[in-house]
């Protein structure tokens, strides 16, 4: 396969992908609501945890990951040039990100991201997990998502510095330290406010009519 196929993959097919809404078409099958329109109006696994439940956060949290992963598994099929691989993985975020299905209205882009990791640089998204561990002693899904951000960057570059990865990886790793913290932005001013939602839910809307 030749690297401009490979490139029309690692572009606006992984794109396309990352962009499928998720939690918008959850909310809608699973109770019949658009889930933009309750707690936060995000489409990620927070929101449609508040909003519909554990169940219905869980099967955004898979499909989510599943969206990163798969482009870049596809590309890596087609090539085994990094830099194809990283940019099929940041278009899969981008596209999470800002889906055109919905007008460009999508998620904080952690959990795609995280899937991504996975395929490109398993340490890091191991590293990356550490994130986790800040959900479970603050309570706030948005200060481990930009810690688990922080930690996979840093650890990408250092696995770049010890021969690892090549630099092409940092493609990947500049995407997500630029997008997953422009969409957390009003998580960050919440946070520094001591406004900040903690994991514990919201009351859940009912299925319309």
């Amino acid at each position: 396969m030749t690297d401009t196929l490979a490139w029309i993959l690692a572009i606006p097919v992984a794109y396309l992908i990352g962009a499928l809404p998720t939690g918008y078409l959850i909310g809608r099958l699973w109770r019949g609501v658009d889930v933009r329109k309750y707690g936060s109006g995000g489409t990620g696994f927070t929101n449609v945890m508040r909003t519909l439940g554990k169940p219905a956060a869980i099967t955004v949290l898979a499909v989510d990951v599943a969206k990163g992963a798969l482009p870049v598994l596809i590309v890596g099929f087609a090539t085994d040039v990094e830099i194809i691989r990283a940019v099929a993985g940041s278009s899969a975020v981008i596209g999470h990100v800002y889906p055109v299905y919905t007008r460009f209205e999508g998620g904080r882009g952690v959990a795609t991201a995280f899937g991504a990791l996975l395929v490109l640089s398993p340490i890091a998204a191991g590293a990356a997990a550490g994130g986790l561990l800040v959900i479970a002693v603050t309570k706030y899904v948005s200060a481990g998502s930009l810690s688990g951000t922080i930690i996979a960057s840093l650890t990408l570059l250092i696995l770049v510095i010890l021969d690892h990865h090549e630099w092409d990886i940092l493609v990947f790793a500049i995407a997500i330290a630029i997008f997953i913290p422009i969409r957390h932005a009003g998580n960050i001013e919440r946070l520094v406010r001591g406004k900040e939602h903690q994991i514990e839910g919201m009351a859940r809307p009912r299925r319309s009519k």
